[in-house]
């Protein structure tokens, strides 16, 4: 396969993927409001329309205020409601060409960052644009950077963070203090996309001290002096966020993770932190929810993550050059992740979007031991082979694409709630929910009970164990959600304040009222 054929090819899969995930645009209801948008990514809609309306960060009709969102894409998403006056359909355009202009940038940066890690290896500039590929269609990254939350503008703030990292290691003691900020600033971005980004800036800031102290000699005073400004700059972006969480909600972290981490159990994520990376690794193969729990699987997977990273990591210390400190850093964010959504982290159904921010290290890893293996295997020919296997990897990729479109495969998972609500109950009346990120944007008068945006029902689960009390005393009339919350009513004497009015599994849709409503 020559340069320019696959050249041409990339550029296709570029184009394939751009299209794809413009989709929902152009096909219009109910694709526009369903295709990738999830849950969670409805609670974070809800907030960012009633900002951009006036109600400021809140939930439940303005009524319910939290902090139970990642701060940047908020702000960035209420733009579109804004320019709408709040327009719950037509913003949803807005919504999508936010998450794919995020998403074509990070193609930018994972090749810029992939260009750099390789070129000791390799310089050939075909593979970077393989890597910014395979991530840019990979099913399941495809889907994390299209979801209405924070995952795919965390992806390109954090790999862009780390390109300025590695441009000020390249000036070492000639760099400016220009770029020493510029850093800050980055880092600051960073924590404001996403939270858990404060473990990438610490290893950023650790790596970077290291480096002053010990490779460049610059002294204790050069290195005080250079790292404390833009320190300070990256503490003063995130502050806002900080003391309003402290002021108003009690603590710095979100109350979202603090309901995810509600009733979680140490150690309980971890069997899956192997498979998830795993799957980032190589993203034409994602490994089926049946198989998760699989000793084999995990243990299988887990022995391909550490063999690739190990390697890897001795290559690049070997090869030599700032490059490198730039990957130490990015594999300390991915250990920091990894330990801690895998023992102190519920939400299990969460670690793949998680983990996601490491997808482009992976694959760089992954590419990096393949040109080793086929030129061991292959000889000369080494070249040809890896370039074939990685087309077909992309080839795989987008043939997985296809997958929403076959009959019987999984829809949004929500919107059965919603249809029932719409038909049902007027607008003006109380609804509540565990799972309120779907509901509640089509249904303003929504309280959610499982915390994640709701400090009054955070504390009730915190404090009694459950929110049947805080439901009961509630303003609530309707009770709508998956099947499970029939169940309800054979708790605490639950049935003599709610009724089952209609039990669906087959559609996984539940209603209970409240007795003696109207």
């Amino acid at each position: 396969m020559s340069d320019r054929s696959l050249m041409s090819f990339i550029y296709a899969g570029l184009i394939l993927g751009l299209v794809y995930r413009l989709f929902p645009i152009v096909a219009g209801q109910p694709y526009l409001s369903q295709f990738f948008m999830t849950e969670d990514g409805y609670l974070m809609l809800t907030v960012a329309r009633n900002m951009a309306i006036g109600l400021g960060m809140s939930v439940s009709d303005g009524t319910i205020p939290t902090n139970g969102v990642q701060p940047l894409a908020t702000f960035l998403f209420a733009v579109p409601y804004w320019l709408t006056g709040g327009d719950k359909v037509q913003s949803l355009v807005g919504i999508h060409l936010i998450a794919a202009s995020a998403a074509v940038g990070g193609v930018f940066v994972v090749r810029a960052l992939a260009a750099r890690v390789l070129a000791p290896r390799d310089d050939d500039p075909v593979w970077p644009w393989l890597v910014a590929l395979l991530w840019f269609v990979g099913p399941l990254l495809l889907d994390h950077t299209m979801n209405a939350l924070e995952t795919g503008i965390y992806t390109f703030v954090a790999v862009l963070a780390l390109l300025k990292f590695a441009q000020v290691l390249e000036k070492g003691a000639t760099v400016s203090m220009r770029d020493c900020l510029a850093l800050g600033a980055l880092s600051g971005i960073t924590f404001l996309a996403r939270n858990d980004g404060a473990f990438l800036v610490t290893a950023i800031f650790a790596v970077w001290a290291l480096d002053s102290l010990f490779r460049q000699g610059i002294g204790i005073a050069r290195t005080v002096g250079r790292l404390v400004p833009p320190g300070v700059l990256s503490l003063l972006i995130a502050a806002p966020w900080l003391i309003n969480n402290k002021v108003n909600f009690g603590s710095i972290v979100p109350i979202s993770g603090w309901s995810q981490a509600f009733g979680a159990t140490f150690g309980q994520n971890l069997h899956l932190i192997p498979i998830k990376l795993f799957e980032h690794m190589f993203p034409m193969l994602p490994v089926p929810t049946s198989m998760e729990n699989s000793p084999f699987v995990i243990w299988g997977c887990a022995a391909v993550v550490l063999g690739v990273m190990g390697w890897f990591l001795r290559a690049v210390w070997i090869k030599g050059g700032t490059i490198r400190l730039v990957v130490i850093a990015y594999v300390l964010h991915g250990i920091a992740l990894s330990a801690y959504y895998g023992l102190n982290f519920g939400a299990p159904h969460f670690v793949s979007r998680y983990l996601s921010v490491l997808a482009p290290l992976l694959i760089i890893a992954a590419l990096w031991c393949g040109m080793d293996l086929f030129r061991a295997v292959t000889g000369e020919r080494w070249r040809t082979v890896l370039r074939l296997a990685s087309v077909a990897a992309v080839v795989l990729s987008v043939a997985l694409l296809g997958r929403p479109f076959l009959p019987g495969a999984n829809g949004q998972g929500h919107f059965q709630v919603v249809d029932w609500i719409e038909a049902n109950v007027p607008s003006d009346v109380w609804v509540g929910a565990v799972q309120t990120g779907t509901l509640g944007y089509w249904h303003d008068r929504t309280i959610n009970l499982d915390g994640k945006v709701n400090p009054e029902a955070l504390a009730a689960l915190q404090t009694e164990g459950d929110i049947l009390n805080y439901v009961s005393k509630s303003q609530i009339i309707y009770l709508a959600d998956w099947h499970g919350i029939a169940r309800w009513v054979e708790k605490n004497d639950f049935d003599q304040v709610f009724e089952v009015v209609t039990h669906q599994p087959e559609i996984n849709l539940a209603v209970l009222k409240r007795r003696g409503a109207p």
